[in-house]
């Protein structure tokens, strides 16, 4: 399932035009949520990803990664809330459920929940933020350079690298990831801290209406998309 899934999810969205970087400074007040646009290649036992995708990520615990097919119109998506990672799939409506870090865990190969990407992505983390977060093992050891920047975390046997920044304030641009067995890396084209809430963007009342599949199901209805 994750092999078939995770190379559906990122293998789409059209390629943003070659540009340099912007300077990213984090606000003062702190980073709550952050959204925007990226790209990732992960290969392994568990996933194998590879493409770009649109994404918006708000503490506590709220988020969501969109993928396009080449015409642009949405393939499917991902939403967390109350605890809880709906995998929708709008034209078979069909959809499937799992916890948040378990979630993108069968997409990236790696257990993160919504907060730790919006502290990962944004390069902000605390020594609160670094403890252990629910369902995601014990806390990470962060390394930093001598200008302060976040460069490597470690957590039991996964391994995050950033090998490039924005220009800025040590907002990470390119992160490299390995664990045994999986290794992938993640580069962000674009990015916004705090961008204006949108409830509707969280919202799930709508797979009421839809069909509850199991994930080798899912895995079925992946394939046979076009």
């Amino acid at each position: 399932m994750r092999r078939a899934a995770g190379l559906a999810l990122l293998a789409v969205l059209a390629a943003s035009c070659a540009r340099r970087p912007p300077v990213l400074i984090p606000p003062p007040s702190g980073v709550e949520a952050v959204g925007g646009y990226g790209s990732a290649s992960v290969k392994g036992q568990e996933a194998e990803v590879k493409g770009k995708f649109a994404f918006v990520f708000r503490k506590p615990g709220l988020g969501r990664v969109e993928a396009f097919d080449p015409l642009g119109r949405t393939a499917y998506f991902m939403i967390f809330t109350g605890g809880k990672a709906y995998l929708v799939v709008p034209q078979k409506k069909a959809y499937a459920e799992d916890l948040p870090e378990a979630m993108i865990d069968r997409f990236l190969g790696f257990r993160l929940t919504p907060d730790e990407i919006v502290e990962m992505l944004s390069g902000q983390w605390t020594p609160e933020e670094a403890g252990t977060a629910a369902g995601t093992g014990p806390p990470w050891v962060l390394t930093r350079d001598a200008n302060g920047r976040v460069i490597r975390g470690e957590r039991d046997v996964l391994v995050f690298e950033v090998a490039e920044y924005f220009p800025g304030a040590g907002v990470p641009r390119v992160i490299r990831f390995s664990r045994p067995g999986t290794s992938g890396r993640m580069k962000i084209l674009s990015l916004k801290f705090n961008p204006a809430p949108r409830p509707a963007a969280f919202e799930t009342g709508f797979v009421g209406k839809l069909a509850r599949k199991s994930w080798d199901e899912l895995q079925e209805i992946l394939r046979d998309e076009p």
